[in-house]
């Protein structure tokens, strides 16, 4: 991360904030600074450090949700570990391949799956709550943020996606894609601890807290934020926004 300075660090944490949750695709907009402006990239102790701190302010943020409403309950836990399955399964063997995201792929992938997420809103019944879901689909929409691992498909976004299709409220549907973030970001921690390079890079304290701090602060702000807004307004703006990233970048190529 020393290759980065701090106002670099800031943009990115905040770009990891706001995007890590809105079905908008985090490593796109993370990417693309890199892609189109040339900047270095962020290294593994910024990764570990800003979804440490998404981490951080889901379980602090839903706090209510994780004790009262029964993170720790048989079932709810279940499901969360069924719908983490496909990606921890699958996404090591992706990694395996190390893919190059291009522009273009971004650009596709953000029409794609805005265009998915804008059919999930009208087939879907948008009546169902979590409490309602099947273990089966659960499954399903684990299955839906494999899709993920696309640069540009967006981790909440999918799952969101799936969860519509299926039925859910825009509200639970949010609600549940953000709780599914917790096994999912673990998952990546713990992937990226298992690098043995981790052990052997240079740790840059001041630039780590200075990620940890800003991604913390905006992801909790930003969650709030979110699941009032799709409670009232929906998910148009988020469709129409990445419809108009994936056209943009398409021109600039």
């Amino acid at each position: 991360m020393d290759e980065l300075n701090y106002i670099q660090i800031l943009i990115l944490s905040v770009l990891q904030a706001v995007t890590e949750f809105l079905p908008i695709s985090s490593s796109a907009h993370l990417l693309l600074p890199s892609k189109i402006l040339g900047w270095a990239d962020q290294g593994i102790f910024f990764d570990i450090s800003v979804h440490f701190a998404s981490l951080a302010a889901v379980i602090i943020y839903l706090r209510e949700d994780v004790l009262k409403l029964s993170f720790l309950n048989s079932r709810l836990f279940l499901m969360l570990c069924l719908a983490t399955i496909p990606i921890v399964v699958i996404a090591p063997i992706i990694a395996s391949y190390e893919p190059r995201w291009t522009i273009f792929t971004i650009a596709i992938s953000n029409i794609l799956f805005a265009l998915l997420l804008y059919a999930s809103t009208l087939i879907g019944s948008q009546a169902k709550e979590i409490k309602e879901m099947s273990l089966n689909e659960a499954f399903l929409i684990g299955i839906w943020q494999v899709f993920s691992i696309i640069s540009g498909a967006s981790r909440s976004g999918t799952a969101i996606t799936g969860a519509l299709f299926l039925g859910f409220s825009r509200e639970e549907a949010a609600r549940f894609a953000i709780l599914l973030s917790i096994p999912t970001i673990l998952g990546a921690l713990v992937f990226s601890f298992g690098k043995n390079a981790i052990l052997t890079t240079n740790i840059d304290i001041l630039a780590t807290f200075t990620a940890f701090l800003t991604t913390f602060v905006i992801s909790y702000f930003t969650i709030d934020w979110f699941i009032k807004f799709v409670r009232k307004v929906g998910f148009g703006i988020f469709i129409i926004y990445r419809l108009c990233l994936g056209v943009l970048l398409l021109c600039l190529m």
